[in-house]
């Protein structure tokens, strides 16, 4: 019995020894092999401005977070004109976020300062795992996205400027429509205007960007050298001309020198006036207070007399750009994928802006929400983008010199003050 129960026993003790054995390799597996799932599922929490509301999509990233349980994306909305600025504060306080919108015409000063990540490797990773997502983007969608040739995001929606008109009063009036050249727009602006309304909405303040004044002027023939808009040239004189004609011959509002963005919309939308140069993204608005091609219509921007050939189509666009200080630059680009299907940008562009994503653009669903698309696909294929300058805060600023002083004097001589203009644009690319 004494025999048997050591026999017993020294088979326990061997079998607790081969299990203390495998426990301890176990233990040692554990200790490599914990760290690296841990890590790979550590929480993530990506911070994203947004340039406006409207840009973020209703989902708010739940399908996104959904598909990525250990990725969070907190939202903020930073307005478009000062999301440059405080991003750069931001950073240099060590907090900036891990993705921005900023307009596509101040990507400069980001990229020369080094705060943005050079996304070349990233876009290749979508391209590899993602090639279905990727085909559907536009070139459009990287070149609003880079500085100097290297990408830094993607730029999912551009906003083009078109032509609005109060088209039943064209009919009521005779008048030939829809106007081919901004001669026309002035003739049609002189016809229509009344005590009650007038014949052209345009802003004149210092609110915004001279976005509208830009697309103009290359809408008219206007050309770009390094950047810098050339007013000196017969588009330019053209420009300052067609600004001074609205005030002189009271075709645009007497306070336009004071008009924002708002005053000019709600003027077109209020039954104010009669033609206006806007954004698709206003559309929507146009057509929920008046139906489409019966009350209003819409067409691309006028040409120049003499200057048809050099027309161009301006495009605005709000790329959205990964900080060079993010610690999570794969998570960031996951969501930059995210915001690019064609079910989550096709949502954004269908009650706002347009997209870079070509399934979105020609869902039924698209056409239906914005039944004027169809008049824009060819001129939509040619749109160009509105260059950027190193130093264009400051180049806008004397824009917006200019645009005013057109508006104050309308009888002053056009070339002289194009002249003056240049040579303050020149010295403002220089840096003097």
């Amino acid at each position: 019995m004494r025999r048997l129960w050591l026999s017993r026993t020294g088979r326990s003790q061997g079998i607790r020894s081969a299990l203390a054995v495998q426990v301890l390799l176990a233990m040692m597996v554990a200790v490599v092999l914990v760290p690296a799932v841990t890590q790979a599922q550590q929480p993530v929490e990506l911070t994203m401005w947004f340039g406006r509301r409207d840009f973020i999509p209703a989902d708010a990233f739940s399908a996104f977070h959904r598909a990525n349980p250990h990725i969070r994306v907190k939202t903020d909305v930073i307005p478009l004109e000062r999301a440059v600025a405080e991003f750069l504060r931001a950073a240099q306080a060590g907090r900036a976020p891990d993705l921005v919108q900023v307009p596509a015409d101040s990507i400069g000063p980001l990229a020369i300062q080094r705060e943005l990540m050079d996304a070349r490797a990233l876009i290749e990773r979508w391209r590899s795992e993602d090639p279905t997502g990727y085909g559907y983007l536009s070139p459009a969608a990287w070149s609003l996205a880079s500085w100097e040739g290297t990408p830094h995001g993607v730029a999912l929606h551009l906003g083009p400027y078109w032509f609005a008109y109060r088209v039943d009063w064209f009919r009521e009036a005779g008048i030939p429509h829809p106007p081919k050249t901004w001669d026309d727009v002035l003739a049609a602006g002189r016809r229509l205007r009344t005590p009650d309304r007038i014949g052209f909405s345009v802003l004149g303040s210092r609110a915004h960007d001279p976005v509208w004044f830009l697309s103009t002027f290359m809408s008219m023939g206007g050309k770009f050298r390094d950047a810098v808009p050339q007013l000196d040239s017969d588009a330019g004189v053209y420009l300052l001309r067609f600004y001074q004609a609205l005030m002189r011959d009271r075709i645009a509002n007497p306070e336009t020198l004071a008009w924002d963005s708002g005053d000019m919309r709600a003027a077109f939308i209020g039954g104010k006036a009669a033609q206006i140069l806007e954004g698709d993204n206003i559309f929507p608005r146009f057509n929920a207070a008046m139906p489409y091609l019966f009350e209003w219509a819409a067409t691309t921007p006028p040409v120049r007399p003499g200057g048809e050939a050099d027309a161009r189509y301006m495009a605005l666009g709000w790329p959205y750009l990964i900080s060079a200080r993010t610690k999570h630059p794969y998570e960031a680009s996951l969501a930059l994928r995210y915001l690019a299907r064609p079910d989550i940008v096709g949502e954004v562009a269908r009650r706002y802006q347009p997209t870079t994503v070509g399934p979105a653009m020609t869902d039924r669903a698209y056409m239906v929400a914005k039944p004027w698309t169809p008049d824009f696909i060819e001129p939509f294929k040619k749109l160009v983008p509105l260059p950027g300058h190193a130093r264009q805060p400051q180049l806008y600023q004397v824009l917006l010199d200019a645009m005013q002083d057109a508006l104050r004097n309308p009888t002053a001589d056009a070339r002289a003050m194009a002249t003056r203009y240049q040579a303050r644009l020149n010295e403002v690319a220089a840096g003097r």
